[in-house]
């Protein structure tokens, strides 16, 4: 955007007003001569009025929260625990996890692991094996032991260690897990791991054989500490494009799987906690119209992922939604979580410009589609691509893009049980706010993206409660610190509070409730 010559008013004008009102009856006064003096001020008045309003238009703002304008529950924030192999091989693990799940990273709540296809499971007994026989989960990766694992092997018990080490380290109090394929052997083509030529569950043969399979899978983690807190049969059960692992289903018969046998499968293992998770489409709006069609009755959390709609996708795009549409059907107040986004553009961007669009797709899930949770795909990648909240340069040091700091100002300062309330922005069209409050203490968090190329001056302005401080955290292009603190800001006499918010930036501020 050009400089306006606003910008470049001296110093010595300590009156806006002035200085504008001056700038203009100077101008004219030059190139206006023959004008009578009535002529000159009408024009001066007319251009002052202009560029005062021009000037407020770019530079301020007004927001206002109301305490009593309650939203959404807010069940947490996560990221995939994979890819596994890579994952439980790096010598910075320890950190990664750290960086992920630990206090002074994002403190993530939530991790979603996967029911990999490939586990040995006895059809008699319904019991799943989900690592090798005689070996310790914290196996040196670089002894002789691990190294003669096959893949398979490797990444059954890379899995058991990241989901283990995340709960015990950080007590996170929600894992689930999402399936890509039934075995093999239970698909309509039992040659292909695909979901090509819409190769899916062989019902007439297999229906009861895979919810066995699922149940026994959480009861064998179950058995290793691990409780999961919900289990999804499907992961994009509409691809079938693709050369991954996948299964295709249709909305009528994964709702019948579910209610016919999913359910009763859980419960016959004493699982009757463990929540079931659907349907976890692509997109969004293919989630809405694929949930829309299907039996719910026994489904507990509503999920889709956060990719690009079809229509974009085959127009060229691919990575972050960022424009999911609000779903048009009843959800029952059942929970809704999106499992699952990332920016698979294939380009790297570690700048605030990947943050900014991952910024404005948490805001319009968040704020828009009233999710409940966001998860991410990936924690971590051996490489640097945005499809990974964490890199790994070709030093094997870790390089942390902008989406990473992004995540973390929604994370970091809204909690599991927070309820999104009110937020309104005036006077400003790019500016995006939405704000969080726990009830039982009275904390709360504003988050406050600003996309332009302009700062912000901004009033804010509470309804229906009163804080004395806020303390900000900001992400910018050019922040060193993953949540730059700022100091404290104090309310003014009415109440409001003025707040400076930087061009290209996300900041959280954070508050008591009086």
């Amino acid at each position: 955007m050009k400089t306006s010559y606003l910008t470049k008013i001296p110093m010595r004008y300590k009156n806006l007003k002035i200085a504008l009102f001056a700038m203009a009856t100077l101008s004219i006064a030059e190139s206006c001569k023959q004008k009578s003096t009535e002529d000159l001020l009408s024009d001066a008045t007319r251009l002052k009025t202009k560029e005062m309003s021009a000037a407020a238009a770019a530079g301020n703002a007004g927001i206002t929260l109301n305490w009593d304008q309650t939203y959404q529950r807010i069940d947490g924030f996560g990221a995939f625990g994979g890819r596994i192999v890579p994952f439980f091989e790096s010598q910075k693990r320890d950190s990664i996890l750290s960086y992920l799940w630990g206090e002074n990273g994002l403190h993530l709540n939530m991790v979603r692991g996967k029911v990999l296809h490939t586990y040995g499971f006895n059809q008699q007994t319904g019991v799943v094996t989900i690592k090798p026989t005689g070996v310790d989960i914290d196996v040196d990766v670089n002894s002789n032991a691990y190294k003669t694992l096959t893949d398979v092997q490797k990444e059954h018990l890379g899995q058991l260690w990241i989901l283990k080490k995340i709960k015990e380290r950080y007590q996170v109090p929600i894992t689930f897990a999402s399936t890509w394929t039934p075995p093999l052997s239970m698909k309509t083509n039992p040659n292909s791991e695909s979901g090509k030529w819409f190769n899916g569950l062989n019902f007439n043969t297999s229906s009861s054989a895979f919810a066995r399979y699922l149940a026994g899978f959480a009861k064998a983690y179950q058995n290793e500490g691990i409780n999961f807190y919900a289990i999804s049969p499907s992961n994009e059960p509409e691809n079938v494009f693709s050369d991954w692992d996948a299964s295709y289903w249709n909305s009528a018969h994964l709702g019948e799987f579910i209610t016919n046998n999913l359910r009763p499968a859980l419960n016959q293992q004493g699982l009757n906690a463990t929540k079931i998770l659907s349907s976890e489409n692509a997109a969004w709006g293919t989630a809405n119209t694929f949930l829309g069609g299907m039996d719910k009755s026994n489904v507990d959390i509503l999920a889709g992922h956060g990719y690009v709609e079809i229509g974009e996708l085959i127009g060229g795009k691919r990575g972050l939604n960022q424009n999911p549409v609000t779903w048009n059907y009843a959800t029952g107040n059942k929970p809704v979580w999106m499992t699952e986004t990332s920016d698979d553009g294939g380009t790297y961007d570690n700048s605030i410009t990947g943050g900014l669009k991952m910024a404005t797709s948490m805001h319009k899930f968040m704020a828009e589609c009233n999710v409940n949770a966001f998860v991410y795909w990936l924690g971590m990648l051996a490489i640097r691509n945005n499809e990974s909240l964490i890199c790994t340069n070709g030093d094997g040091s870790l390089d942390f893009p902008k989406t990473y700091d992004v995540m973390g100002q929604f994370s970091r300062y809204v909690r599991a049980g927070y309820f999104r309330f009110g937020a309104n922005v005036q006077n400003n069209s790019e500016l995006k706010v939405s704000a969080y409050k726990d009830p039982a203490t009275g904390k709360f968090s504003l988050v406050v993206i600003n996309p332009g190329t302009q700062q912000l001056t901004t009033t804010l302005n509470l309804q229906g409660f009163s804080a004395g401080s806020l303390i900000g955290y900001q992400t910018t292009g050019n922040s060193a610190a993953h949540w730059q603190q700022g100091s404290p800001v104090s309310a003014a006499a009415d109440g409001s509070f003025t707040l400076n918010i930087p061009a290209q930036s996300v900041t959280t501020f954070t508050g008591l409730k009086n």
